[in-house]
């Protein structure tokens, strides 16, 4: 009895070892959250904040003030830049290293499309590893008085996506 027990005991300890070291790590962040945090930045600071951001810059842009600029780290892993102007573009910027996998596939899936004639068809099937300096990507979507697009690009050894919303 005292063998199997001992038994039991090491194949639980080494499951729990395996399952809660051995996987990349997860942010639930997807592109509706930072198009939403493009007009709302409280709710994209608790989003980051939600996901073990730590936040690594913060500064005011311009003479008055009026707008800002914040950079947030997740664990030299994930960047965010946040770029508010108001009145004019407010910019997103996320560098995702490659070993972060998932996460551009899933910034790409989750962004916002209307189908027009099977043209966003592909979206859910876009494979992120063919995009490079040379080749990127540029999706776009359309709400209520301005237009919210998203570039995607990748330059070693990050994946770049660049949320701005053009009034």
């Amino acid at each position: 009895m005292k063998i199997i027990f001992k038994l039991i005991l090491i194949v639980v300890s080494i499951l729990y070892c395996g399952i809660t070291y051995g996987q990349n790590e997860f942010v639930t962040l997807t592109s509706s959250d930072l198009i939403k945090g493009l007009d709302n930045k409280d709710y994209l600071r608790k989003k980051l904040i939600e996901n073990g951001f730590t936040i690594i810059g913060k500064t005011g842009i311009g003479i008055t003030k009026t707008g800002f600029y914040e950079s947030w780290q997740f664990k030299s892993m994930l960047y965010v830049d946040i770029i508010y102007s108001p009145g004019k573009e407010n910019t997103i910027k996320v560098g995702i290293h490659e070993t972060l996998t998932g996460l551009p596939e899933r910034l790409i899936q989750s962004f916002p499309h209307k189908k027009i004639e099977k043209i966003d068809e592909h979206l859910p099937t876009i494979n992120v590893t063919p995009i490079n300096k040379e080749i990127s990507y540029s999706l776009a979507y359309s709400r209520d008085s301005d237009n919210v697009r998203v570039v995607i690009w990748y330059d070693y050894p990050y994946y770049f996506f660049e949320y701005k919303d053009e009034k």
